[in-house]
């Protein structure tokens, strides 16, 4: 009797342990939505690469400055006062434009809507395309036919001097798909 009690234990044991599934993760080598790759060049040699001084981004919706977006790998970037030749931005997967404010010469502590420093804002209109990836990843969108608006700030004139599309269709983060030139 006693023998069958382990045996009884042993096979529901082996049950429960065939019959459960493999945790749903998302892994990181799979490709989920890109962001958009946007490079900074100098527009008296626009083969060379240029860095913004202290600058701000923020949704036209936000009334803060206090943009952070984590990059896929891990690693969250923190657009306020940031000083580097490219960045990489989300557009929103819910609608087919999406808006942002970029202020250069961002001074230090200012993260309200109404900051410091030469204020425009860039409108990104675009098509999307979803695609069904797996249960744990769930969807990727993909965005083409990018497009772009330059306004200027009420304070003056634009510091953005011209937007060229690179790269129409937002597929992936392997490439720069926009280039601004200030």
């Amino acid at each position: 009797m006693r023998i069958n009690k382990y045996s009884f234990f042993l096979i529901l044991m082996l049950l429960t342990m065939f019959g459960c599934q493999r945790d749903d993760i998302c892994a990181e080598s799979i490709e989920t939505t890109p962001l958009l790759i946007i490079r900074f060049y100098d527009i008296e040699d626009p083969n060379e690469l240029k860095t913004p001084q202290n600058l701000s981004i923020r949704s036209v919706n936000s009334d803060s400055t206090d943009f952070v977006i984590n990059t896929g790998s891990g690693n969250a970037v923190e657009y306020f006062r940031y000083t580097r030749d490219s960045l990489a931005i989300p557009l929103r997967t819910n609608n087919d434009l999406t808006e942002y404010v970029f202020t250069l010469n961002t001074e230090e502590g200012d993260t309200t809507a109404t900051n410091t420093g030469l204020r425009d804002t860039i409108s990104f209109t675009y098509g999307r395309e979803e695609e069904y990836i797996n249960r744990a990843c769930a969807y990727k969108v993909s965005y083409v036919g990018l497009k772009t608006n330059v306004e200027g700030g009420a304070d003056g004139p634009n510091w953005i001097q011209d937007v060229q599309i690179e790269e129409p269709n937002v597929e992936d983060q392997n490439q720069a798909h926009v280039s601004i030139f200030f």
